[in-house]
């Protein structure tokens, strides 16, 4: 390779490699990207559904997606979210749908109501572990977990 071929290769890759320097910070693109997603300010709220479980005594249980009739959890989570705009009597349908699968779980014999909520909540505060902060939640739809006679 000539002298020449060698410096307008090299030339050529240190342009590519700087070119992101010159992009607007959310155009991302092939083949080197800028990662707006981390070079941006992110809001910490979060808002979606969840199905939760409660006590007799009202103390909050963690449900799982298979509780939802699904071992995804991105299914889950689409689940809950088209619950958001449902109307009230499919909300009420998938609730006690959930709790019918509560009462067979024995990891779950002390859940007596379960919940469909929504929320806006402190994503950061959650993950954590801590208080979740000021919230804003609504109880979509609750229902009690059929539990058998002994």
């Amino acid at each position: 390779m000539s002298r020449r071929l060698a410096a307008i290769a090299s030339i050529a890759l240190i342009g590519a490699a700087l070119e992101p320097l010159v992009r607007a910070p959310d155009d991302d693109g092939f083949p080197l990207s800028t990662y707006p997603m981390f070079g941006a300010p992110r809001t910490t709220t979060l808002t979606m559904a969840r199905a939760e479980g409660a006590t007799s005594g009202g103390a909050p249980r963690r449900l799982s997606p298979a509780h939802l009739g699904t071992a995804e959890v991105m299914q889950a989570f689409t689940t809950l979210q088209r619950a958001v705009v449902a109307d009230p009597a499919e909300r009420a349908a998938l609730c006690a749908a959930i709790a019918a699968r509560v009462a067979g779980d024995a990891d779950q014999r002390d859940v007596a109501e379960v919940r469909i909520v929504f929320g806006t909540h402190d994503a950061v505060a959650l993950l954590e572990g801590g208080p979740p902060g000021p919230s804003d939640e609504e109880i979509l739809a609750r229902c009690d977990v059929p539990r058998g006679r002994r």
